[in-house]
């Protein structure tokens, strides 16, 4: 299997309270944007549709000037309040979707000293390891995104994603003419695809005071609870055992989730700064007492 090949992995830090539920319910939660402890959450305005058609035309020049034609950067051929009209329709679906959207917040790793501290009420608690099949992601339509931090004012063009995509449509496509990458662009995978990649742009901005916790999310139509740990579960790492939900969070995972892994990770001062051992369950026989 190559990279390309593997499940998306994240991780997951979680006080033992709520690890306990988690585990319990079998459910991830996507919270709602406002339910999330950035204030300035999915904040963002639009571009102008003139900002729109200046980066649509200039994709579109471009990928002609590569096939080696020259012509006119005015690509758009709607009238300008008839384009206005249906960016500014475009830019309400885009508002509503974000607005109702659910989002799971993990990590990129799971030695990230301050988020045990942050999120693991001072390492009394645990960080799922967390894989995501294509089968989950596609049945509940999620989708992933990392966040891009920035001091900049948050103006959110659409015709950015639509920059990308085409560029590496006409990259991977070399002999398509312009007629076909313009016929491939109305389709509605295209229009699928880009629509999910501006949705995650959207709503993956932060500032960056908050890049330290290096955060990858999963985007969920709407905020709501999925049963879906089962699916996606794959460790449970600890750093102590020493806070009242351990010894459940052990009997739930051996009894609920047989395949989940059980990891020690300890930091230290000096090399190797990490050490993590695995753990294996082991029954064990008990002799009745004699009478």
């Amino acid at each position: 299997m190559n990279e390309m090949d593997k499940p998306l992995t994240c991780y997951k830090y979680r006080s033992g309270k709520s690890a306990l539920d988690s585990l319990l319910k079998g459910e991830v939660y996507f919270a709602s944007p406002s339910q999330l402890n950035d204030s300035l959450e999915s904040k963002f305005d639009f571009a102008s549709t003139e900002k729109f058609a200046e980066v649509f035309n200039q994709t579109m020049h471009e990928l002609a000037l590569h096939r080696g034609i020259v012509v006119s950067n005015e690509w758009i051929k709607s009238t300008p309040h008839v384009l206005h009209a249906v960016n500014a329709d475009e830019n309400d679906r885009l508002k509503s979707w974000c607005q109702n959207a659910g989002i799971f917040s993990a990590a990129r790793r799971p030695d990230n000293q301050a988020m045990w501290a942050y999120y693991c009420n001072n390492s009394c608690g645990v960080c799922f390891h967390l894989e995501w099949p294509d089968e989950v992601m596609e049945k509940y339509k999620l989708l992933p995104a990392e966040v891009t931090y920035t001091k900049d004012s948050r103006i959110h063009n659409r015709a950015e994603d639509f920059r990308e995509l085409m560029l590496e449509l006409g990259h991977q496509n070399p002999s398509w003419t312009m007629s076909q990458l313009t016929a491939f662009s109305m389709t509605e995978n295209f229009r699928r695809l880009w629509g999910g990649r501006t949705q995650a742009r959207a709503l993956s901005k932060k500032h960056v005071n908050w890049e330290h916790e290096q955060e990858i999310r999963m985007l969920s139509p709407k905020a709501e609870a999925l049963p879906i740990l089962k699916d996606i579960l794959r460790g449970v790492i600890f750093q102590n055992s020493n806070f009242e939900e351990w010894q459940e969070i052990v009997r739930t995972i051996y009894e609920k989730y047989p395949t989940v892994q059980l990891f020690d990770m300890q930091f230290e001062h000096k090399e190797p700064f990490v050490r993590s051992r695995k753990y294996h369950f082991r029954t064990v026989t008990i002799d009745a007492p004699e009478s």
